[in-house]
Order: structure tokens, then C-alpha cells, then sequence
């Protein structure tokens, strides 16, 4: 079933436009898994120092996956707990809000999800692509359900007028939803596409977390880039600090910032205690941001405050 993809391609996102006092331009926010214990985490990090701060932990939080910035500096986090929850989590406070349906059952176990304008967002979820209206908790499919369609991520391209979904079937692919029939057509599959479990577009550039092992595990991570216009798929990035890519996002400079929860500790390397890393699209240059440390050594989803921080000088490995 498909209905509204006309207006979701009208309504990307602006997301970030009213930033709240708990972050800064440049700050980069992302989900860390935690533990059985403690629950999950919100994380932000100074993405000049590498400092790290807890926004919010445990309470709602119990495997978040994906997180997001809305237009009113507040944070939507994608859980794939047991039973699956979408989270708003003020930055200042803390304060979590599970945003409910409290009529339907299809928001499923989200994934990654696209805000977009009017307080919704769309939310893959393995099965569908599910928008969800963030202030009424309602939802509804707007893509799926077969069983080639098991969608793990969805974004926008072409500044913001295609939508763009991450299938993982056994045959790794990502399609173009047509925003007037809802019609699927593929922009790339296979190749270099093992295991993706995020992308992420800047303009027609696509970039996804992917590993170049060939059975598709954690080993040696590569990011990929697909051209949205010929599906041509390139290696940005593989090995070093990459092991086991989740999330990424795109800063304001155009770099590349990624999650990966399997980054071996060089001074421990039994250690996987997973790092935030900064890599430049053009080089493929790899820049430790911070490292996982105590109960958050998972780190997946990601997403930056738009606005360019003060300074961009890294960090050593």
C-alpha cells in the first residue's frame, strides 16, 4: 500500500532550524546500544575535543538504533528494543517522551528513519516504510509490505525531491520510490553492497556503512558511495578504524560521520569498544572523534547539529 509520496517529497525536512541551548552547532549526537543493565544512550560529543556528554540514558532507551534533530532542536530516537518505540528526548533535560499510536501497530521495529516537515517521519522498519505523525503518534504504511521490500534505512535525494530506501534482501540494493505512483525502481544493487546498514545523501551523492568481507561480517568496514543519477557504486573508505560501520551522517563541512560500535582499542586490541569517526569524502582520510568508553561501546546512529563548529582540527588514533 502507498499513499502521500508527492507531499512527503514536498515536505523534507528542515530540520535544526531552532537548535535548543543543550547543543551547538557542529555537536554530534549519536545512539549507543548500551547494555542489558543500564539500557541505551543518547551521547552528544564536541566534535573539536572529543568530549562526551550523556543527553539521556536508560528509562525508554533500551537498543536505540537511529537518532534525529526536528525542527525544534528536539531528538527522535529510533529504538529496535523488544517491542520497538520512537523516542523524543529534549537535549537540555533529558527528558524522554515515547511518542505513541495508540490505534494502529505498524510502526514494527524502526530502523533509520528522514524527518520531514509537519512533525512526521518516515521510519524503515525491515518490513514497510512507515511515516509516523510525531505529535498525534499515528501511523501509516507508505511502502510495503512483499517480501522482496525489507527496507532498513530511507533518506532523501537530489536536495530532497526523491526518496531513497536501503533494502536488504539477500541481494543488497537501494531503489528510488517514485513520489507520485509510489513505483520502486533500483538505483544500484550487489557489487560492493555485502551488508549495508545505513546511508545517508548529500545532494546525489549516497553514502553507506557497508563491510568488504564477503560473507557480509564485521572484519574490515568500507563506506561506499553510489551516484543517485547512474547507481555507479565507488570504496571512499575501508579498513583502518573501520570495522563494523553503522551509522553515518553528513556534516555541514561535507564530511562523512560514522558509528561503529566494532573499532578495535589500538592499545588493547581485544578490546572492540567502538568509535565515532570523521572521514573526508575526497581523501578517504580517516580521523578518530572519540572513543567508546564504560557501558557505551556501541555507537550506531548518528546525526550533527547543523552550523559549522568553531574549529575542525581531529584528533589522533
Amino acid at each position: 500500500m502507498t499513499a502521500g509520496l508527492g507531499a512527503i517529497a514536498r515536505e523534507v525536512s528542515q530540520a535544526g532550524t531552532a537548535i535548543s541551548t543543550g547543543l551547538k552547532p557542529g555537536d554530534i549526537v549519536y545512539a549507543d546500544s548500551g547494555n542489558a543493565l543500564e539500557g541505551g544512550f543518547i551521547i552528544k560529543v564536541d566534535p573539536d575535543t572529543g568530549s562526551q556528554t550523556v543527553i539521556s540514558s536508560g528509562g525508554n532507551l533500551v537498543r536505540p538504533f537511529d537518532v534525529k534533530l526536528d525542527a525544534q532542536g528536539q531528538l527522535i530516537v529510533a529504538d529496535t528494543g523488544q517491542y520497538g518505540a520512537l523516542i523524543r528526548i529534549d537535549p537540555t533535560t533529558g527528558e524522554q517522551t515515547v511518542i505513541k499510536d495508540p490505534t494502529e501497530s505498524t510502526l514494527g521495529v524502526p530502523c533509520g528513519m528522514a524527518l520531514v516537515r509537519g512533525d512526521a517521519a518516515l521510519v524503515a522498519n525491515a518490513q514497510a516504510i512507515v511515516r509516523v505523525d510525531l505529535a498525534a503518534g499515528t501511523t501509516r504504511i507508505i511502502a510495503g509490505k512483499s517480501d522482496a521490500f525489507q527496507p532498513l534505512g530511507v533518506t532523501f535525494a537530489n536536495n530532497g525531491n526523491e526518496l531513497l530506501t536501503l533494502n536488504r534482501t539477500p541481494t543488497p540494493e537501494i531503489l528510488r520510490i517514485n513520489s507520485n505512483s509510489g513505483r520502486r525502481s533500483v538505483v544500484t544493487r550487489g557489487d560492493l553492497l555485502r551488508s549495508p546498514q545505513a546511508m545517508v545523501a548529500n545532494g546525489n551523492d549516497i553514502y553507506v556503512t557497508d563491510v568488504a568481507n564477503t560473507d557480509g561480517n564485521y572484519g574490515v568496514g568500507r563506506i561506499i558511495h553510489v551516484d543517485a543519477k547512474t547507481g555507479t557504486q565507488t570504496v571512499v573508505s575501508e579498513g583502518g578504524l573501520l570495522v563494523g560501520p553503522v551509522g553515518i551522517s553528513v556534516n555541514d563541512s561535507g564530511e562523512l560521520i560514522i558509528g561503529d560500535p566494532y573499532t578495535i582499542n589500538r592499545d588493547s586490541p581485544d578490546l572492540y569498544d567502538g568509535a565515532i569517526i570523521k572521514i573526508d569524502p575526497r581523501t578517504g582520510d580517516q580521523t578518530l572523534v572519540a572513543r567508546g568508553r564504560g557501558s557505551c561501546v556501541n555507537p550506531r546512529g548518528v546525526a550533527i547539529v547543523p552550523g559549522e563548529p568553531q574549529s575542525k582540527s581531529g584528533h589522533g588514533q
